[in-house]
């Protein structure tokens, strides 16, 4: 099989997916999910345009403002019990700030994304 007819072969799975993601952000404006579109302006140099108008972007907001929740205060266990939370090839993001250190689980970060935390008396933002 040719590139060629692999191509055209592929070109219905994307128009149908193209839909998809299409519908799914109509029906996500239509149910509210969408919180806010916000139109701006870009400078002439990023859009070519020569009178200096600039070209309207549509910036869509899937989430409310706060809509994943930060951690704060976030509580710890003592290194050989943590160890025991993760498996050998998990990920986590390792702080040491002033001899005391930290591991924060990316698996957990990745459904809050931040966690405040205070660390060698410093006030720490962990994100991911």
């Amino acid at each position: 099989m040719s590139v060629l007819e692999r191509v055209r072969g592929v070109i219905p799975y994307l128009v149908i997916a193209a839909f998809i993601v299409a519908f799914g952000v109509f029906m996500l404006e239509r149910t509210g999910v969408i919180s806010e579109t916000i139109v701006i302006r870009d400078p002439a140099v990023l859009s070519g345009d020569e009178a200096g108008e600039g070209r309207s972007l549509q910036l869509v907001t899937l989430l409310p403002k706060d809509g994943i929740p930060a951690i704060f205060n976030p509580k710890f266990l003592p290194a050989d019990e943590g160890a025991s939370q993760f498996a050998p090839d998990d990920l986590v993001i390792g702080v040491v700030i002033g001899g005391e250190a930290r591991a924060y689980g990316v698996a957990f970060l990745s459904s809050h994304e931040i966690v405040n935390d205070v660390l060698g008396g410093r006030p720490i933002a962990v994100t991911w």
